[in-house]
């Protein structure tokens, strides 16, 4: 747990990263997720942004998460965010859908200037952990970001 909460601090100091002014479109992808709470993998969910559009400051989002853990929670997180003009990404997820053992939760992260990746995320309600995403269709190939992220510590 002492490393999930170095993770965590670290992710935060993070978003003050510099990133472009201008983001990539997150919607019309979807996004493969890794992710780790301490006890479970969720190395085979979905993340899917249906809306991107102007808003302040940044951009307004919404979609949603499929999430799957090793240990057999699953479920569909609905969330409204914000993607800043530094790349901050924050999420709030706000209704589930056929959810087996998830909560809804507060979500941080980064996205990479050229919009492929979502990386140093961290999830705040439930059992917090961390998270990452990579843009390519779904093909589960996100495991790596977390695997890497756990072993920073």
């Amino acid at each position: 747990m002492k490393t999930l909460r170095k993770l965590m601090a670290s992710a935060f100091l993070a978003l003050s990263c510099a990133f472009p002014a201008v983001p990539q479109d997150l919607t019309g992808a979807i996004w493969s997720v890794c992710g780790y709470d301490g006890q479970y993998t969720w190395h085979d969910t979905r993340l899917v942004f249906e809306t991107q559009a102007p808003g302040s400051p940044g951009w307004a989002v919404s979609g949603y998460f499929d999430w799957q853990s090793s240990g057999g929670h699953s479920g569909r997180e609905r969330f409204n965010g914000t993607l800043a003009p530094n790349g901050a990404l924050t999420l709030l997820g706000h209704s589930l859908e056929g959810g087996a053992s998830i909560v809804t939760s507060r979500y941080l992260a980064n996205v990479s200037d050229d919009g492929t990746t979502i990386v140093e995320g961290v999830w705040l309600d439930g059992v917090p952990g961390i998270w990452a995403a990579v843009r390519d269709g779904g093909a589960g190939t996100a495991e790596g970001l977390c695997d890497a992220a756990a072993q920073l510590s």
